[in-house]
């Protein structure tokens, strides 16, 4: 059985800026904003994770940096996990760039100055199948960018609480897909499938952190 607490990170938020987290980034073609994209799927991945905890007899906490409109900062984002002795945090967020690039990818702090690298990718690579596996399932147009490195703020080990002796919390954020293409704001905000597929990808991610608390 696994155990453990759980924090979902939904990027961005509110209306102002704070502490290097933007209230907004990428806009969807018909007009979606990423921060209530972000929102919207957290709180279908809190739910997924709470029922198949419950459907599995696992003793899983979950708690939300944030359930509503407003904005934190990166600091104080990656301090639920230390506030709160998380063994995983997951920043959820969706892309934008230039209107045809497309694809899911997931990030662990960089090398440099970052604890429990192999962990972070362990963890990261298996939210990575999982969520890239349930978009290419529904959409062939789907593109495994793979887990990358970079030195994003709600990853910081120190603002985790991963320092000294204590490396405790395994940490990623995902970019679920570009959400400035019209084809996946089709698949994820306006077919009549989009709240199916968003419930699969929920669902998935939910399976990969269990199996990750399973198997570390």
């Amino acid at each position: 059985m696994a155990s453990g607490t759980v924090i979902i990170d939904p990027g961005h938020g509110g209306t102002h800026n704070v502490g290097g987290s933007d209230a907004n980034h990428a806009v969807s073609p018909s007009g979606f904003l990423e921060k209530n994209m972000t929102l919207r799927q957290s709180l279908e991945v809190r739910d997924a994770l709470n029922a198949a905890a419950a459907a599995g007899g696992h003793t899983i906490k979950v708690i939300m940096t944030r359930d509503t409109d407003r904005n934190l900062s990166l600091r104080d984002r990656a301090g639920f996990a230390r506030t709160h002795s998380a063994d995983r945090f997951l920043s959820i967020h969706y892309n934008g760039f230039n209107k045809v690039s497309r694809g899911t990818e997931t990030y662990v702090r960089h090398p440099s100055d970052n604890t429990n690298l192999a962990a972070d990718r362990r963890f990261a690579q298996r939210i990575q199948t999982a969520v890239f596996s349930t978009i290419r399932a529904h959409d062939p147009g789907a593109d495994d960018r793979g887990v990358k490195e970079a030195r994003f703020g709600v990853l910081s080990d120190v603002s985790l609480g991963n320092t000294g002796g204590v490396r405790r919390c395994r940490a990623c954020l995902l970019e679920i897909e570009f959400i400035d293409v019209k084809a996946v704001d089709q698949l994820l905000n306006l077919s009549t499938n989009a709240a199916a597929v968003r419930a699969d990808i929920a669902a998935a991610i939910a399976r990969a952190i269990i199996d990750d608390l399973q198997n570390p």
